[in-house]
């Protein structure tokens, strides 16, 4: 039995990429089409599926490890837990003085946009209102 044809919209849709990407990949010879016709053009889902299968890492390069392959990061010592602690300190202490010195930091744009906005509004109400 002939193995049936996806259009390109549906291999797209199969993959979640975008049409033009198929399109892309079917002109640069990395997946072959067939014509159906005047118009239409098919691919069939074992060449789409050889397009996407895995490829086995080159010599010399090792390949990515899955998550549960990863070595465990080592925990921290406690004396690498107290120089952390300290240093945290030490930049909030900074962080104070600095504030001290130079005052507070600027507001984010979004609040300065938001009063801003809400001012606008306000005006906007009192003169309709008028």
């Amino acid at each position: 039995m002939a193995e049936p044809y996806l259009t390109v919209g549906q291999a797209a849709e199969q993959l979640s990429v975008h049409p033009s990407t198929i399109r892309r990949w079917i002109d640069r010879g990395r997946l072959t089409a067939y014509r159906l016709g005047e118009r239409r053009i098919g691919v069939r889902p074992s060449d789409l599926a050889r397009l996407v299968a895995p490829r086995p890492p080159r010599p010399g390069q090792g390949g990515r490890l899955a998550r549960s392959e990863r070595p465990a990061t080592p925990r921290l010592t406690k004396e690498e837990q107290r120089r952390g602690l300290q240093a945290l300190a030490e930049l909030e202490r900074l962080s104070a003085a600095i504030a001290a010195r130079h005052g507070p930091l600027t507001p984010e744009s979004w609040e300065l946009l938001n009063e801003s906005r809400d001012e606008r509004t306000r005006d906007l109400m009192r003169t309709v209102a008028e």
